[in-house]
């Protein structure tokens, strides 16, 4: 039975070291410089890195966009109706 397990060990060992099949590390590896394959992978590249970048931007830009039109209806409100100054006197609180 050892025999017969150590026959199937080197059979399959030798069978797996015989076959020459090209195994490639990544997708870059597969094709030369003109490659549709690198130029596919190389943009799906560009695009998740800058993919962060934009939504940030995004966020950050609505932020401004939102903190100018509020200084602009402040600045508008205050031309429109010009602001009363309420003074308080000590004589007319009853004291």
């Amino acid at each position: 039975m050892l025999r017969k397990n150590l026959l199937i060990a080197l059979t399959a060992a030798a069978v797996l070291f015989k076959t020459h099949a090209p195994v490639w590390a990544c997708a870059v590896c597969l094709g030369g410089a003109d490659d549709s394959t690198i130029e596919g992978y190389n943009a799906s590249v560009l695009f998740l890195m800058s993919t962060p970048y934009l939504v940030l931007g995004s966020i950050v830009g609505a932020l401004v966009f939102t903190y100018r039109r509020a200084l602009k209806k402040r600045a508008l409100a205050e031309a429109a109706e010009p602001g009363v100054q309420l003074a308080w006197n000590q004589e007319d609180s009853g004291r």
